[in-house]
């Protein structure tokens, strides 16, 4: 397979996921993460003990409007077209990589929480879940420190095996009070406080 297609490519097993995390990022939070993102997931033909978002009191056409993914893509400050850039086919994810700063050595510049992913048969915001969902799954990760010890950074990525090459289908820097939010919102059932 050619390098100079739209495709992004990384290796099958870069280094950046073998990075040694403490023991204390292992906590409660996390356990909730990963029940809510891998094992009672919202693309609920990932899982199954997954949980619609209807179970938790959504409207089926909660996604028709804007109002919960505006609010939602709020909480990291995501913008259209710079921090988060969507691909609609596989063969666009170089230049959606390029377009959110989520390129070769992404993992290193976590100063912006920031996604490009190629959206498939799920909406947008679903999309995201889709992806943050194999990440963990598939241990393709790495967590760091943020704000002075006060979060965690997540580094995510996910994609594909074919022709011995990874094909990227998404990169995601995400910080951990970004997906507990997240969580907590989706759960409620309501935007309402």
């Amino acid at each position: 397979m050619s390098r100079n297609n739209g495709y992004e490519i990384a290796p099958l097993n870069p280094g950046w996921i073998k990075k040694r995390v403490p023991d204390s990022y292992a906590d409660d939070d996390l356990r909730d993460l990963i029940m809510f993102y891998v094992i009672n997931t919202p693309c609920t033909n990932l899982s199954n003990s997954g949980i619609s978002l209807s179970e938790y009191g959504w409207h089926k056409n909660v996604w028709k409007k804007e109002t919960l993914k505006n609010a939602l893509f709020a909480i990291p400050g995501l913008e259209r077209g710079s921090s988060f850039v969507v691909a609609k086919t596989a063969d666009e994810m170089k230049a959606a990589c390029e377009k959110a700063s989520l390129k070769k050595n992404f993992h290193k510049d976590r100063s912006r929480e920031r996604i490009a992913i190629f959206k498939g048969h799920y909406n947008e915001f679903l999309s995201i879940c889709y992806h943050i969902r194999n990440a963990f799954a598939h241990g393709r990760l790495a967590m760091y420190d943020y704000g002075d010890g006060k979060d965690i950074t997540f580094v995510l990525e996910d994609g594909v095996k074919k022709n011995g090459e990874f094909q990227v289908r998404s990169r995601m820097i995400l910080n951990k009070s970004t997906l507990l939010k997240w969580m907590y919102i989706l759960k409620s059932g309501t935007l309402s406080e």
